[in-house]
């Protein structure tokens, strides 16, 4: 009987499950609770009522289990119950074009330049990485697409047919994601102009709000302030503009960095800069007709871009999530269960 994990050969798999040639590996992603359980009855129970690959003492089933609780979760809990379906698994994912990070690993590094799975969705693109970055998920590349890197702490890419059907998933996903949020933006809870100086939106009660704001435009360190109970969720569509050199988009009051979408529908390039990633987003970008350009910048949350470009120590850096593999070897009694916890602690610039 064998019982382990080997991450360093984790796949994301769009089907439910699959079995790995040559490792007798079973592999459930994104299961609910429920699922998990299901699995949990099937290796626990006796030995003849299982099924044919339950029985094989060399199997061992990975359950990979996502937390959606929108306090919690990788997944975030966006307003009108938007999601990002496939491509909510991603720290960084370049929909039509590449992504270049030429370090250093940067200030606000936990422990990982940019901590989570990355990836070029589209054919023809390249991934270059350099210098001191390090990365602590995944590099998955689609097929005609490129990989460079001299940097050690960067892993080999992910391909395959398989690997090319999730990431073309997963950029459907953003697009739909991009649409579903514009959509919503027709009946906003408030619009704004051009923001170009300390702001603050603030909401006193629980719930799902959408802002229509035609840009953010901020140097010399200002700050925009989104506010409001823990719970809450916060979409900003924003059409024109979004500049950072230096400023930043900030959570408080208990609105989490995890359940905040900026929808960039503009196609001139998110820009950040500011030394020591004096610009930051807490929240989740979206940008699918536009590259971004954190030159450098920390963004707490995830990237889902037309093309990524990184510099002078960027950071991407998703809040805290939990994502539970629940570890079941044949004959075992009992299930090993580890965490993987995305490391995560938004600076308080308030």
């Amino acid at each position: 009987m064998k019982f382990g994990l080997d991450t360093s050969k984790w796949p994301f798999d769009s089907e439910s499950k699959s079995v790995k040639t040559g490792a007798r590996f079973v592999y459930v992603s994104n299961a609910s609770a429920l699922k998990v359980l299901l699995y949990l009855a099937v290796f626990l129970a006796p030995l003849g009522v299982r099924p044919a690959l339950a029985q094989d003492p060399n199997a061992i089933v990975i359950v990979n289990y996502y937390d959606p609780n929108p306090s919690t979760g990788v997944l975030g809990n966006f307003s009108g119950g938007i999601t990002l379906g496939e491509a909510s698994h991603f720290s960084l994912l370049a929909l039509n074009g590449g992504i270049d990070d030429s370090g250093p690993t940067g200030p606000d590094a936990n422990p990982d330049t940019v901590n989570g799975d990355v990836g070029v969705a589209s054919s023809g693109q390249k991934f270059s990485a350099s210098g001191s970055v390090t990365y602590g998920g995944q590099v998955y590349i689609h097929s005609g697409s490129t990989y460079q890197s001299s940097a050690p702490g960067v892993p080999p890419p992910t391909t395959g047919p398989t690997v090319d059907t999730m990431l073309e998933n997963a950029r459907q996903d953003a697009l739909n994601a991009s649409s579903n949020a514009t959509t919503l933006g027709q009946n906003p809870t408030a619009s704004y102009g051009t923001i170009t100086d300390n702001f603050s939106i603030v909401e006193s009660t629980p719930g799902d709000y959408v802002f229509d704001i035609t840009g953010i435009n901020f140097s010399g360190g200002k700050v925009l302030t989104l506010s409001a109970p823990s719970g809450s969720s916060f979409l900003l569509n924003i059409s024109q503009q979004l500049v950072l050199t230096p400023g930043s988009i900030l959570v408080s009051g208990g609105l989490s960095a995890g359940n905040v979408l900026l929808n960039y529908t503009g196609t001139n390039d998110v820009r950040f800069s500011g030394g020591g990633n004096a610009s930051e987003v807490d929240g989740t970008i979206l940008a699918p007709n536009a590259g971004v350009d954190l030159s450098p910048g920390v963004v707490v949350g995830s990237v889902l871009a037309n093309s990524i470009q990184m510099s002078s120590g960027a950071n991407v850096i998703p809040e805290p999530g939990t994502n539970a593999l629940l570890c079941l070897g044949a004959g075992l009694a009992a299930a090993g269960a580890a965490t993987q916890r995305r490391k995560a602690s938004p600076r308080s610039k308030l």
